[in-house]
């Protein structure tokens, strides 16, 4: 893992982890802290990477339209709670 601020290699791995899971870093060179999400075009998303390159699967394999996907997301919240 490189930074994403000075590209540096000193990188070590924090113990905590972000709200959505994922691994955080720190940049031993300048400081900077990120995740494994940092610098990517996932980085603002409220939803995890693996939902999102769902959703675009499903969207591009079986033409469905994004009001589709929501209501198939609808029905997989209602049938799988406890």
């Amino acid at each position: 893992m490189r930074c994403v601020a000075c590209d540096g290699t000193a990188v070590a791995e924090r113990p905590e982890r972000t709200a959505q899971g994922y691994r955080r870093f720190r940049c031993r060179e300048c400081g900077k802290q990120f995740n494994e999400r940092s610098g990517g075009i996932l980085n603002r998303t409220q939803y995890p990477s693996d939902v999102i390159a769902l959703v675009v699967f499903w969207r591009l394999s079986y033409k469905l339209s994004l009001r589709d996907l929501r209501e198939m997301f609808r029905w997989e919240a209602k049938l799988t709670r406890r």
